[in-house]
């Protein structure tokens, strides 16, 4: 079985030498791509989202459809989000903090409903949503110290370079047929021939050196909901939908590494002793923009006058993919004879491709204590480990990405637990609070492999997500207006370039994922605090 998984690895990566691939998509990517948060109107987040059995929401078109067969008049509501995203970075025990504060309106939506009047069908509704479902905005850095070898950029780039001569990482073509990474760092004297086909890091043993990491990044996940639903006999509403997606997401980084007794090769290629001192700078630009479209259906059931039950299904969300992408290397090196000044850049690359996101299920419960309040809870399961990227144009273009996808994520479950109690008929009280699981299986974290493609060599793993959220609503004749303010904490693990455990030359096998590492970065913790301050204001009629 062994050999059977390095035989298709092996045949992947043959399948992965063509030009667009050598950018590529992989695991992080994914992720990235696939996130959801809790966002919508006021009183949605004031209770965490716990909606799912509730309906009567704007929100709940975009989780479940069935929540707008509840509506028995027409409704039209937008709102407004202040945030303030907190990014703070330790490494070794130092703190690296970043603070961002955003305005925007999140989400807005209307519900048209056609009264029947009649005993099984009670109404007919039609509604639409815009929801902001993810914002990418945030940004961060750190700085890394006492940086040797196996735990500097040039030394994991001269490991991934093994198998490659020089020969191909120099020529005129190197970037049609090799890893962008690979040929980015022969070019800026970051990793020097050894033998035919491995290679030597700049820093080397005996060498000291820090690094400098920086990331920004801006977009989000936009969805518009288009759905239909209905009331039978005021016991089982319905609803279903579809889901039209835009994607965009910018990515700005760079990781640079000052350093001293460093290693270059002399007149006659040979390297023997440090004999360098310098800085480079690694930049990478990255834009991605799609769009995609899913259905949603969903129902809610009144199985008293006050518990109610609740389920929706989402399918998987069929995107169209755009990547633009560039990258250099800034550097300025010293043998002792020559310095070497200047910049080495890739071409600007495109490619198109196709993501398919995880399914989605919510089950829900709620109670309704007459005229005095609600308490309710949803479950949602994400099956993240189903997620797939394709190319049309090619036959197994992502086989080893997909795989990597199913070996290393996790199916995410979410609990969501909300409650709204009324001080007067016109006033509300709400609280929340939701976890949601780590996206990445545990036995994948520290210390493993993590492929990644392209150029951009950082990363996060993200691991689980607590919201906490309080709310207030007041009600006047057919006009409503909600506040809600919720804290969301996450912390990741912060990695500037994955693991590479030794004697393994690109490849992924679980099996051997306890060998000991030849590349060993330092990984530092993100912690994630962002706090939203949410307005809605809407009119029934």
């Amino acid at each position: 079985m062994k050999d059977m998984k390095h035989i298709k690895y092996a045949l992947a990566g043959a399948v992965l030498c063509s030009s667009p691939m050598l950018f590529g998509q992989g695991v992080v990517d994914a992720l990235k791509y696939s996130q959801q948060d809790i966002r919508g109107t006021a009183r949605y987040m004031g209770m965490a989202g716990a909606f799912g059995a509730l309906g009567g929401d704007i929100t709940t078109l975009s989780q479940n459809p069935a929540g707008i067969g509840v509506y028995r008049n027409s409704d039209i509501a937008a709102t407004i989000d202040f945030s303030n995203q907190v990014s703070t970075v330790n490494t070794a025990g130092n703190n690296y903090s970043d603070n961002k504060f955003k305005f925007s309106c999140n989400n807005f939506g209307f519900v048209w409903t056609v009264r029947f009047n009649q005993d099984a069908l009670k109404n007919l509704n039609f509604g639409f949503a815009y929801n902001k479902q993810k914002s990418f905005d945030r940004s961060y850095r750190t700085r890394y110290s006492n940086i040797m070898g196996a735990n500097s950029l040039s030394g994991y780039i001269a490991k991934m370079s093994e198998g490659y001569t020089e020969s191909a990482l120099k020529s005129d073509y190197a970037y049609d047929n090799n890893p962008w990474l690979n040929v980015l760092g022969y070019q800026s004297y970051l990793i020097n021939p050894k033998t035919s086909d491995t290679w030597s890091s700049i820093i080397g043993s005996g060498s000291l050196a820090s690094g400098d990491l920086y990331v920004r990044e801006k977009g989000s996940i936009d969805e518009y909901n288009f759905n239909i639903g209905g009331n039978i006999y005021d016991v089982f509403y319905w609803g279903v939908g579809v889901t039209v997606t835009d994607f965009s997401y910018d990515l700005q980084s760079g990781y640079g590494e000052n350093f001293i007794d460093g290693y270059m090769p002399d007149e006659n290629g040979i390297i023997s002793a440090p004999n360098a001192d310098g800085w480079y700078l690694m930049q990478n630009l990255l834009h991605t923009n799609g769009s995609g479209i899913k259905a949603n259906l969903g129902v809610i059931m009144r199985a008293t006058n006050n518990f109610r039950l609740g389920f929706a299904f989402h399918t998987p969300n069929y995107y169209k993919m755009t990547d633009t992408y560039v990258a250099s290397v800034r550097y300025n090196l010293n043998d002792g004879n020559k310095t070497y000044d200047d910049v080495a850049e890739t071409p600007n690359g495109s490619y198109s491709y196709e993501f398919q996101s995880p399914w989605r299920m919510i089950a829900s419960a709620a109670y309704v204590f007459g005229q005095n309040g609600i308490l309710s809870f949803d479950y949602e399961y994400t099956a993240g480990n189903s997620m797939m990227f394709d190319d049309e144009y090619s036959i197994d273009m992502f086989y080893k990405t997909n795989s990597e996808i199913s070996e290393m994520v996790s199916p995410t479950h979410t609990f969501k637990i909300g409650g709204e109690y009324r001080i007067s008929p016109q006033f509300s009280a709400r609280l929340g609070y939701a976890y949601q699981t780590s996206p990445v299986k545990s036995e994948y974290r520290s210390g493993h492999e993590i492929p990644t493609a392209g150029t951009m060599t950082s990363f996060t793993l993200d691991q689980a997500s607590n919201y906490f959220s309080v709310g207030l609503g007041y009600r006047f004749s057919n006009v409503y207006i909600d506040l809600a303010y919720m804290h969301r904490y996450r912390r990741s693990e912060l990695f500037p370039f994955s693991p590479l455990p030794s004697g393994i030359e690109n490849n992924f096998d679980p099996e051997e994922m306890e060998t000991p590492l030849a590349i060993s970065p330092q990984i530092s913790t993100l912690t994630d605090h962002n706090n939203s301050v949410v307005l809605t204001m809407g009119v029934k009629f």
